[in-house]
């Protein structure tokens, strides 16, 4: 699968993202990576329920910036034909 965008608005912040879905994964290796800038920031790992949790913040982002990440991937598993999804915080 190739690596999609998602861009996201927090707090007047725009963060611009690529995520790419790793289907080999296991338990030292997460299903989902995020990058930005080229860099992997993020992973998250899907769960019985595929609901995705927090595998990794190695850019240290704030819980509330990669729950409304999850919450895009998520959407994006369910509705695959959408190539780009742009998501912004409501509270702005």
């Amino acid at each position: 699968m190739a690596n999609y965008p998602i861009t996201i608005t927090l707090d007047k912040e725009v963060h611009h993202f690529e995520v790419g879905e790793y289907p080999h994964h296991d338990e030292t290796r997460c299903r989902y990576h995020v990058y930005e800038g080229g860099s992997m920031v993020a992973s998250f790992e899907p769960d019985a329920q595929d609901f995705l949790h927090i595998c990794q913040n190695k850019a240290g982002f704030k819980e509330e910036l990669l729950y409304l990440l999850a919450d895009q991937i998520e959407a994006q598993l369910q509705h695959p034909g959408n190539k780009h999804l742009d998501f912004k915080n409501k509270e702005q």
